[in-house]
């Protein structure tokens, strides 16, 4: 089932400005997915139409089946967010935060202490919620998200602000998510944490989805291969750069440096190659490639 679906989505600002161009998206129950993009993409306009937050010009937003702009307060209740900004209440303590939240979605307060406890809060929490750091914000965010226990989240940033442990607490933590059939939308401009944490990914440019799937499918789509360094000892003779072509493309770096890339490349193969032939391999080196590569390659385009 689809939990979000997006149909032809736009979005026009009064001053002209459009934000999001003709988008389709589709969700599914228990779906990690991640929407990357530089800024002024359109994420956060996204993100907050599907909330119900922002009509779209055109188009139709719907969560479980419901147009978002539509939904019931029990509907509503099926989700969990963080959004630009902790979105908390900085004259109340911590506790205070808590419990509000807590009667608000009708939950027990024993469960908002566990989240405290979990994302180390609790000791602050007699604290005022304007007297914590950012990153104290934005874990006592993260527990209100989850308080409720909600099906579906959407996060923008959400490990913004967070210390290395606690960044890869979170990390972790939403890693755990693929068991429990929750459905997940994050935003965020660290690109290790997306790759990590999301079965598929959405690049958005200009307000248009470039690029959807995971990452072997990205890698396809935007024509992005993988590459295999080969540093030897002695020259490598014409006749063998030759016979190596046939199956890679290949860039020699001087004479002793081959840089392979295709999708036939077998690295141990050209290897035994270069070893039965003589030449004396002094290092292999495979380049993966990452997410922050895939990002670039889009941003470089847009600067040519």
């Amino acid at each position: 089932m689809d939990t979000i679906i997006l149909k032809d989505i736009r979005k026009v600002y009064k001053n002209g400005v459009e934000a999001l161009k003709d988008i389709n998206i589709s969700i599914k129950a228990g779906e990690i997915v991640g929407l990357i993009g530089p800024n002024g993409a359109g994420k956060t306009t996204l993100l907050n139409i599907i909330l119900g937050l922002l009509k779209p010009t055109e188009g139709v937003s719907k969560i479980l089946g419901v147009d978002t702009d539509k939904m019931t307060k029990r509907e509503r209740k099926k989700i969990g967010f963080i959004l630009d900004g902790p979105g908390l209440y900085d004259d109340l303590t911590v506790d205070e935060n808590i419990k509000f939240w807590s009667e608000l979605y009708e939950v027990s307060q024993i469960r908002g202490e566990a989240l405290l406890n979990q994302w180390g809060l609790y000791e602050n929490k007699g604290s005022l919620v304007k007297e914590l750091s950012a990153g104290m914000k934005q874990k006592l965010a993260i527990s209100r998200a989850f308080l409720h226990d909600p099906s579906i989240v959407l996060m923008d940033e959400p490990t913004s602000n967070l210390d290395p442990v606690a960044r890869k607490n979170m990390v972790e933590f939403l890693k755990s998510l693929h068991d429990k059939e929750k459905t997940l939308l994050i935003t965020s401009h660290d690109l290790f944490d997306i790759e990590r944490i999301c079965s598929r990914i959405i690049l958005l440019r200009k307000g248009q989805i470039v690029v959807s799937g995971n990452m072997e499918e990205l890698k396809e789509a935007l024509g992005v291969r993988m590459g295999v360094t080969i540093k030897v000892s002695n020259k490598i003779p014409d006749d063998i750069i030759n016979e190596i072509s046939k199956d890679s493309e290949i860039n020699v770096i001087g004479e002793k440096e081959l840089i392979l890339s295709g999708d036939k490349i077998s690295p141990p193969s050209v290897v035994r190659y270069l070893v039965n032939k003589g030449i004396d391999v002094e290092r292999v080196e495979e380049e993966k490639v990452t997410l922050e590569d895939i990002y670039t390659y889009i941003v470089k385009e847009d600067e040519e």
